[in-house]
């Protein structure tokens, strides 16, 4: 576990935190006792500095006398070709300076070694501040927990409603006195027993979503326009977007979980408020600038994936499940898939069948059909990363719960939470979260642990022995897709199944899409012929041959023996087709050529 320090205020202020001018006053005199291994700071420094071993060696004959046999002040200042600066001595300079720039809401940085943070396929379960404060309960589920095939479990750091969930030492949270009656009395306790069992922790950290701290700091909230603080339908308020020190706020609150032990910080409540027609209508954000609703939200991710780069956790974010389906900023909430899946690690699309209106999917009541609507959602999902160069794994959240407010709507118990999950492992995801917000589970939707393995891997070793991608594809299939898909105009699947050398941005792809000047009418994929009928490689890339007539401008064009490249990339089979379809297609203004825009990626 990562040794946690207390922070203190910047020495400027009239006022320090409680106890914490004490622990600041014994580091200035350590500081005057021998040696440096007594600083309160000892450990590795921060990144990019000089690291203790990194000490010029000791001439022969000063073994005994040398940088480590020194003490107090000649040993922490030697000369510069021996020593610029103890390690300490830097380690503290660092911490003071970051106490200053950051003030309120100054965390420290991570004491000791670099912990080990190994990536795991979370199977989880979302449990409440109140729920783990509550020893019988809690226990019940951890026990679940370890009889099944989960393996992770997401934490309330900062919820719904703006409290803090355990006793913080950021002394911004104890002025607003956000986290009053937390209900985990020992976060850290929390940690290290669930580390003890091998459960994978993440910290939920509800970010824009703060009714308390807009009360507390009402300038930071969205506004009415005749005056005072906007609330949406549920009498919630919201914090303004666009101000950076309500990002500030959020991601000191995931510094610290991460300190405590957390291995990965989740953002929800990364956008704007939805009904965003009536918002505008209604409200104002006070630092409203130039930036697009989603460009907000991809900034935040980006600046909050360099802040927590030090605290070595992963970084997810909650997004409407929709997303996936709808293409831009549709809602006006911030959340654009392309815009978000980049910086994070992980991509958690609340894919809940209740969050579906009629009509999605071909579905009147979606509710009532827990797997089509996953597998459908998901689907999507896996299309929308398929373009991207290095996106966030997706890892959906599943329904735990029955939507009593929607007509039509099923029961759900044990068979429709295990029929969403098997949707998920068909199409090679092997990662979720189940959502209840009562915390009630059903123990029988849930397999063993070896149990859910053997069944995704059959659900595995059947698409590879097919030669088949997560939507069910072959590579020929992947290519009659692609040219029926611009045969119809049907820009989108083209862009999800089309591989180029770098990322394209999808708005720019559109409007090249619909520059071509001939389109495919007719095609013949030759059948990709394999020796002993061997499934395609998933890590080579394969080549088929096609014809094709291309037509357009009142002209056609016949081509044969065309060579159409396929891999397999971000889970399906995608297309590279020939240089010539190309030319004649589009000419040299192609997404590989003057006419694309790449996109950024996270480090």
């Amino acid at each position: 576990m990562a040794a946690f320090l207390n922070p203190t205020r910047p020495l400027r202020r009239a006022r320090s935190c409680p106890a914490l001018t004490l622990f600041f006053a014994a580091f200035l005199l350590l500081l005057w006792l021998p040696g440096c291994s007594a600083s309160p700071f000892a450990g590795p420094p921060d990144a990019g500095q000089e690291n203790s071993t990194d000490r010029p060696v000791p001439e022969s004959g000063d073994e005994e006398q040398g940088v480590a046999g020194k003490t107090g002040e000649e040993g922490c200042r030697q000369e510069q070709e021996e020593a610029p600066v103890c390690p300490e001595e830097e380690r503290a300079a660092l911490e003071e300076k970051r106490r200053e720039e950051r003030g309120d809401l100054y965390v420290p940085l991570p004491a000791g070694p670099k912990r080990e943070n190994p990536p795991v396929k979370a199977r989880g379960i979302y449990m409440t501040g109140h729920t783990v404060g509550l020893e019988s309960r809690y226990r019940s589920l951890l026990e679940m927990i370890k009889s099944t095939e989960l393996n992770s479990v997401v934490i309330d750091v900062k919820n719904d409603h703006g409290n803090v969930t355990y006793q913080s030492d950021i002394c911004f949270v104890e002025d607003i006195d956000s986290h009053n009656r937390a209900p985990i009395r020992d976060m850290r306790a929390v940690l290290e027993e669930l580390e003890e069992k091998d459960i994978y922790p993440i910290a939920r950290v509800v970010v824009f979503r703060d009714p308390y701290l807009a009360n507390k700091r009402p300038e930071w909230a969205i506004q009415k326009k005749e005056g005072g603080v906007w609330a949406d339908r549920k009498g919630m308020s919201w914090l303004d977007p666009y101000q950076k020190k309500v990002w500030d706020y959020s991601i000191a609150v995931a510094q610290e979980a991460a300190l405590l032990g957390f291995r990965e910080i989740q953002f929800d409540y990364v956008r704007f408020p939805e009904n965003a027609e009536r918002v505008e209508q209604e409200a104002r954000f006070p630092a409203r600038s130039e930036l697009l609703k989603e460009e907000v939200i991809r900034e935040f991710l980006i600046y909050a994936g360099e802040k927590l780069e030090d605290y070595n956790v992963y970084l997810s974010a909650d997004v409407f499940g929709v997303i996936a389906t709808s293409w831009g900023d549709s809602d006006d909430i911030g959340q654009t898939w392309e815009e978000i899946a980049p910086y994070v690690d992980y991509m958690c699309p609340m894919v809940y069948p209740s969050h579906y209106g009629s009509g999605y999917f071909d579905y009147s009541v979606p509710d009532a059909h827990p797997a089509g609507t996953v597998r459908y959602a998901l689907r999507d999902s896996i299309k929308r990363n398929a373009p991207l160069g290095n996106p966030g794994i997706i890892r959906p959240w599943l329904q735990g719960f029955t939507a009593g407010w929607i007509r039509g709507n099923i029961q759900y118990g044990p068979a429709e939470i295990r029929a969403q999950i098997d949707a998920a492992f068909e199409l090679g995801i092997d990662e979720f979260l189940i959502w209840n917000a009562r915390n009630r589970y059903y123990p029988d939707a849930f397999l063993t642990e070896e149990k859910a393995r053997e069944r995704f891997e059959s659900y595995e070793r059947s698409r590879k022995e097919a030669g088949l991608d997560a939507l069910g594809n072959t590579p020929t299939d992947a290519v009659e897709h692609f040219l029926e898909a611009a045969a119809n105009g049907d820009w989108r699947e083209v862009f999800s199944l089309h591989r180029t050398e770098r990322p394209v941005d999808f708005r720019t792809y559109r409007e090249w899409f619909f520059d071509w000047r001939y389109l495919p009418k007719e095609h013949r994929v030759r059948e990709l012929q394999l020796e002993g009928g061997a499934p395609p490689s998933r890590t080579e890339t394969l080549q088929l041959n096609v014809d094709l007539r291309l037509t357009g401008d009142e002209r056609e064009f016949r081509l044969s023996q065309q060579e159409f490249e396929v891999k397999l990339e971000n889970q399906i089979w995608r297309v590279t087709p020939s240089a010539l379809f190309y030319s004649l297609v589009a000419g040299p203004a192609n997404p590989e050529g003057e006419g694309g825009r790449g996109l950024s990626h996270r480090p």
